[in-house]
């Protein structure tokens, strides 16, 4: 009957080792599919922390082992023990011939001529093996780099504190200028007042002074407004409808449908405000317009009135030609 050496044993500890660093990946990558609300119950370095007591408990407990006496990952010597073979008169006592000789007739056994004796292959002590290491160092980097990637501030998060009081400074002003009146928009980043919860881009009090917008309007108005990019064609449009929409809310207009229909043509100046060409901002509030019916639906109330149009009863300015 044969037993498993040392660096057999060291073998089967690593392959399983290597399954479960696997398994630690397999989370860290579906850790980023999940909800938004169960990836705030569940830290980013808590995973981290997964993958490097793995590691630890890979090298640690070999350390451990080998300190006890016998080296990590050995197969225990099931044979005869030194002190043993001493006792009996040589190793030769491993050859099974001569124990069924001694049995036989032990006094001719042991009057036999001692032959010379060989050496016993004993369980291999495990050898150092590098590219354990390798896998070890390469699992916890590949985690630590996609933790970090992923869990790096990204759109209104990564603005500075600065940056986003003159965003809302500036939001506020378009907001001032639609409402007649002195009106402040805040980025909701608390998610109190809109967001996945209320199912809202945006809210405000009718005829009120404060109107709340979600962080992803915010950050999409603030590269229009201050970096000069638009992360979008559709993005920006509907960042600057949700900011005109909201701000007719404050001037006074109850009807969603027809603070849609004057927030797509007070949208145009928006867009002019914050750096887009004429031309450019009335294809988006067109695109807005004309994609309407469909946005809302299943929110009848969002739709803009019949009169939503060219000369038409709601149209802000009918003496101009190109609606909104």
């Amino acid at each position: 009957m044969s037993f498993p050496t040392g660096q057999d044993e060291l073998e089967r500890r690593a392959r399983v080792f290597r399954r479960l660093r696997i398994g630690v990946l397999a989370l860290v990558v579906g850790y980023f599919f999940l909800p938004y609300d169960v990836q705030v119950v569940i830290p980013v370095w808590l995973l981290f922390l997964a993958a490097l007591g793995l590691e630890l408990d890979f090298f640690l407990g070999g350390y451990l082992q080998a300190r006890r006496g016998r080296p990590a990952g050995s197969a225990p010597n099931r044979g005869p023990q030194d002190r043993d073979l001493s006792d009996l008169g040589g190793a030769q006592w491993h050859d099974p011939e001569h124990v069924a000789d001694y049995l036989d007739d032990p006094e001719a056994a042991l009057e036999k001529e001692e032959p010379e004796p060989e050496p016993v292959e004993w369980d291999e002590p495990r050898r150092f093996e590098w590219r354990h290491v390798v896998e070890a160092l390469a699992a916890v980097a590949i985690v630590a780099g996609i933790l970090f990637y992923a869990s790096r501030p990204e759109g209104w998060d990564a603005v500075s504190g600065r940056d986003r009081a003159r965003a809302e400074a500036a939001f506020s002003r378009e907001a001032t200028l639609i409402a007649g009146h002195p009106a402040r928009i805040g980025c909701d980043t608390s998610g109190e007042h809109v967001g996945f919860v209320q199912d809202a881009d945006g809210v405000a009090t009718v005829g009120g002074r404060l109107a709340y917008v979600t962080p992803s309007i915010c950050d999409t108005l603030y590269q229009l407004a201050f970096k000069h990019r638009a992360q979008s064609f559709s993005r920006t449009a509907r960042a600057i409808a949700v900011l005109a929409h909201e701000s007719w809310h404050l001037r006074g207009v109850r009807n969603e449908g027809l603070a849609n229909c004057y927030g797509f043509q007070s949208g145009v100046q928006v867009g002019v405000h914050f750096g887009l060409s004429k031309g450019k901002a009335h294809a988006m509030m067109r695109e807005q317009l004309a994609t309407n019916a469909s946005d809302a639906s299943g929110q009848p109330e969002y739709l803009v009135p019949s009169g939503c149009r060219d000369g038409g009863a709601e149209d802000l300015h009918p003496t101009a030609h190109g609606f909104p």
